[in-house]
């Protein structure tokens, strides 16, 4: 069975001639293309904006996020200078919604850290979901990280030691979907992954190899996307739809613009509630509650062995 991997180089990307022809590709691409979401020269200059900075060279190259760029993200913390484009994907794209559920995230994460918990993150890129929260009063606990990125293991071990929880975590090098882990964890959190995959079957799998790893009670948080409404420009009887999103029709066409017809990013799949809770179901577990944001967007689901 085929991993689901959600980028093909490291986080560090040097190589100016090998973006520059993907550049050009998707110059190609977008200047055959019948129809763009904003008038091609305003699109040709947005490609040329994801050039001048790491965020945006990782995006063209990858067409999705690794562990170091979605902690980037979910920290907002950028250590130097930004250019006017990676300003805004940090603060005025949809980005900032994934950031939101992160956080919310940890504090359903934080309910469940008791004394002699093992609780896992599949996968962990650098693991600040369960690193970025307080154990000191608590005993015995055992933090996984489970990854098929070696690079993102070894930013999650650096977090690990620099939050002083080294001695409490360990991590490996698996695929989300053979586990290898039989009633271990009693708390396995899934942010992203599912995300990436847009096949029923495989998805149903996926979630039994988390039913597997955990012991009997134990439980899964997991995040999806559940399918968006028609862009307001296009179905303006749904235009209010898009106000549970945080985000105006300017910056909705420039993510568009940005993260559709440029990047064609992969990380669009989407499920319905109905669909989740089914395939849970179906994989063994119990769906305890769905949690959504104020808005009624993002959800999250709780489901018990």
């Amino acid at each position: 069975m085929a991993s689901t991997v959600s980028h093909h180089t490291g986080t560090r990307i040097t190589d100016t001639a090998s973006t520059e022809r993907i550049a050009v590709d998707i110059e190609r691409r977008l200047r055959a293309a019948d129809r763009l979401v904003l008038p091609l020269e305003d699109t040709l200059e947005l490609l040329a904006q994801l050039q001048q900075f790491e965020l945006g060279r990782f995006l063209l190259h990858n067409r999705g996020l690794n562990g170091y760029w979605t902690s980037y993200i979910f920290r907002n913390r950028p250590e130097g200078p930004v250019t006017p484009l990676e300003h805004w994907l940090l603060n005025n794209s949809l980005l900032c919604q994934a950031r939101e559920r992160y956080h919310r995230f940890r504090e359903l994460i934080a309910e469940h850290i008791t004394d002699g918990a093992t609780l896992a993150s599949v996968p962990c890129g650098v693991m600040d979901d369960l690193l970025e929260q307080d154990y000191r009063d608590v005993t015995g606990i055992r933090l996984v990280g489970v990854d098929l990125d070696t690079e993102s293991l070894r930013y999650a071990e650096e977090n690990a030691r620099r939050h002083g929880l080294a001695e409490h975590a360990s991590f490996r090098h698996e695929d989300a979907w053979n586990l290898g882990a039989e009633e271990e964890f009693d708390l396995v959190v899934s942010n992203g992954l599912n995300m990436y995959e847009s096949d029923p079957a495989r998805l149903t799998d996926l979630y039994r190899s988390f039913h597997r790893a955990l012991r009997p009670g134990g439980r899964l948080l997991i995040s999806f996307l559940t399918p968006p409404p028609p862009p307001p420009w296009e179905a303006p009887e749904h235009a209010a739809a898009w106000a549970k999103y945080r985000i105006g029709e300017d910056d909705l066409r420039r993510e568009l613009s940005i993260m559709g017809d440029i990047v064609q990013a992969t990380y669009l799949n989407f499920s319905s509630e109905s669909d989740v809770r089914s395939q849970l179901e179906a994989a063994g577990f119990t769906v305890q509650a769905v949690r959504y944001n104020a808005g009624g967007v993002l959800p999250i689901a709780i489901a018990v062995k």
